[in-house]
Parts: C-alpha cells; structure tokens; sequence
C-alpha cells in the first residue's frame, strides 16, 4: 500500500509538470500566431496566467529562487500585453454596449476606438516584429519551467497550495466589498481566477493519477461556481476599461456627453456586477 501511494503522490507532481510543459508550447503557439494578433494575445496571456497557477504549486519547494524567477518572468511578459489588450477590449465593449442600447455609442466612436487598437498594435509589433523579443523569452520560461522539480509537489503541499489560493481569495473578496474600488475588484477577480484554475489542474491530475472521485467531483462544482463569480466581475472590469480608454481620447463634445451619461450609470453597473459576484460566492 505505501508502495502504490507514493507512485501516485509522485503521479500527481509529474502529471502537473506535464500540464505546465503543455501550457508553455500553448503560450508559443499563440505568440507564433500571425493571422489574429489580438486573439493570441489574448491566449498568450491566459496561458501565462494559468502557468502562474500552476508555479504556486511550488511555493513550498526547498529551492523557491527558479519558481519565483519563472514566475516574475511570466509576470512581465503578462504585463507587456496590458496596454494593448485594454485597448482591444475598449472597442469590443464599446460594440457590446452599442448593440444592447445601453448607451448612446456611435459608429463613429466605436471607429475611433477600433482604429486606436490597431494604431497600438502596429506600434508595439514596429518595436518587436513578430513578437521575436516576447517568445525568446517564452523560450526562457519554458526552460525554467521544465527543469523544476515537479515530482516533489505531493498531494499534501497541492492541498496546502490550494488552501492558500482561497484564503488569499477570501480576503480579496473582503477587501472588496469593504472599499468598493476598482482596483480592489480586480484583484479579487485575479484572486478567483487562479484559485480556479488550480482547481481544473488539480481535477485533470487526480484523475490520471488514480485519486478519489470524491475530490475530483467537488472541484467540478467549485470551478463552475468560481466561472460564474469571474464572468460577473469580468463585465465590470471591461466596462471600467472601457470609461478610462474614453478619457484618454481627445476631447469633443460627443465624448464629453457621452461620458457623463456614462457616470451616471457607471456606480450603477459596478453595484450590480459586485453584488451578484458576492451572492455567487457565500
């Protein structure tokens, strides 16, 4: 018996290490992308998010300097793309609002938004032409990653791990709802986030190494739970993005009404969103 229980508490940290290999050649593949930029940009970001997920797993490890160079290097390559996926996602919630008659948005405006997402992405692809400089340093990170020792992770430091993730979440949670900022919204929402996507690492591992169902199960329902919190956060974070984008924009008379109708609604929708966010996670 301890025999197999030490193979599948090795099982776990390969099978996580496997998924952290996997999840790098997905962050190459979407820096190789040339076809839709603002797609693999999005999928670059995504996949170095969930490697981060994947690094906490590590925190406890004897040797934490490569987890945290790994995960610092991840951290700026993330970072290097906010400008341009906020952006992108300022006319593309400039369309959604458009299309629901939420608000008075014109084609002209959503023009204007759309032409200065392509204008900084020419910019940022002039200074670093296919993103050479951002995948050598995927290169990099795939490197650190691989050579981790991801076999030591066992079942008890992955639940320790994952305890962590949800207090951590709790107490953005907390902080949250007591100062009601922006800034405080967004990182409970990075908070849920990671914490379910070490759940939906955790499912996939215990499954190939042979661990109770039980578990398994329970973290199906948690994840849809935490999607849920994260999609009503998410809104709220993009309509956020989407009001500072209109103040960077030169003045005119259309913009000035448009967003001081905006103001007006804007504590509104930013209410509502965190409310059911917080309904959703008791």
């Amino acid at each position: 018996m301890k025999k197999t229980k030490r193979t599948r508490e090795q099982n776990l940290g390969m099978a996580l290490g496997a998924l952290a290999s996997r999840e790098c050649r997905s962050l190459q593949r979407a820096l190789a992308r040339h076809n839709d930029h603002h797609g693999g940009i999005h999928d670059a970001r995504r996949s170095c998010r969930r490697l981060r997920s994947l690094l906490a797993f590590m925190a406890a490890s004897l040797d934490p300097q490569p987890t945290a160079k790994a995960d610092k290097t991840l951290r700026q390559l993330t970072h290097s793309f906010s400008g341009l996926r906020d952006a992108h996602v300022a006319a593309r919630t400039a369309r959604r609002l458009a299309a629901a008659h939420a608000s008075t948005i014109t084609p002209v405006l959503i023009q204007q938004l759309e032409e200065r997402s392509e204008s900084l992405l020419a910019d940022a692809l002039e200074q670093d032409p296919a993103w050479k400089d951002r995948r050598s340093k995927a290169e990099r990170i795939a490197k650190l990653i691989d050579a981790l020792d991801w076999q030591a992770i066992t079942p008890s430091l992955a639940k320790d791990a994952l305890k962590h993730s949800v207090r951590r979440m709790k107490k953005a949670r907390r902080v949250a709802l007591e100062q009601r900022e922006d800034e405080a919204f967004h990182l409970w929402r990075r908070r849920t986030r990671q914490l379910r996507y070490q759940l939906e690492f955790l499912r996939r591992t215990r499954h190939i190494a042979g661990m109770k169902k039980s578990y398994t199960r329970q973290y199906g329902s948690r994840i849809k739970q935490l999607s849920l919190i994260i999609d009503r956060l998410g809104w709220r974070q993009d309509f956020q993005v989407f009001l500072q984008t209109l103040d960077q924009l030169s003045a005119s008379v259309e913009i000035t009404a448009l967003r001081t109708t905006l103001a007006k609604t804007s504590s509104r929708t930013a209410k509502a969103s965190a409310k059911r966010a917080a309904d959703l996670q008791t």
